[in-house]
């Protein structure tokens, strides 16, 4: 069964959005409501921590975590996790963008570079409640074989799950991984039967 993801930013999103069993803090989102621009490159990854913070105190339901591409290199990637692990993430994401990342126009980050961050994350990763998953927002620049070139590294490096950003649906339904599935923005309310999550 396909669980339903909402996205939350502030503490009153939490209540507006209380039927829902998690949530899903956004750069995007944030940077919105903090900036009035939907770039999140232009958040530090201590403002992200900072609002994670706030939104952990009020709620004990699964949090997943826009880290972004790691806020850098890999080694920002890791201290980024640590510092989300520590107020509270169940879910810590790591896209597939050149820092700084933006949803809106993301830019394909090199293979290695994206693989690095990954590693870096799942070496951060210290707490048995929290995963780490990976973002894909490129799938356009890199198409079929990229994707499962990126799914299969992710899973090999020790990630638990990946969020598809703009994959269209016949695409997701052929893949078979050893990752949980999610969707971002889906394309359609015909969801394929391997993804467990859908985030909107």
């Amino acid at each position: 069964m396909t669980k339903q993801v909402a996205k939350v930013c502030m503490v009153p999103d939490l209540y507006a959005r209380q039927d829902s069993n998690s949530f899903f803090l956004s750069g995007s989102d944030l940077a919105w409501n903090l900036l009035g621009s939907h770039n999140e490159g232009l958040l530090a990854a201590s403002e992200v921590a900072k609002q994670l913070s706030y939104l952990r105190m009020k709620t004990n339901k699964k949090l997943f975590v826009d880290a972004q591409s790691g806020f850098g290199n890999p080694l920002n990637t890791y201290f980024t996790v640590k510092e989300l692990e520590h107020y509270g993430a169940d879910v810590v994401l790591v896209n597939d963008q050149r820092y700084p990342s933006n949803t809106k126009t993301p830019k394909e980050s090199q293979f290695y570079s994206f693989a690095g961050r990954v590693k870096a994350a799942v070496d951060a990763n210290s707490e048995a409640d929290c995963e780490i998953w990976v973002k894909l927002d490129c799938f356009d620049s890199y198409g079929n074989d990229g994707l499962q070139k990126r799914l299969s590294t992710a899973a090999k490096l020790g990630a638990t799950g990946a969020l598809l950003n703009g994959v269209p649906n016949e695409v997701v339904k052929k893949l078979d991984l050893n990752l949980k599935l999610g969707l971002v923005n889906p394309q359609s309310l015909d969801c394929p039967s391997n993804v467990e999550y859908l985030f909107g």
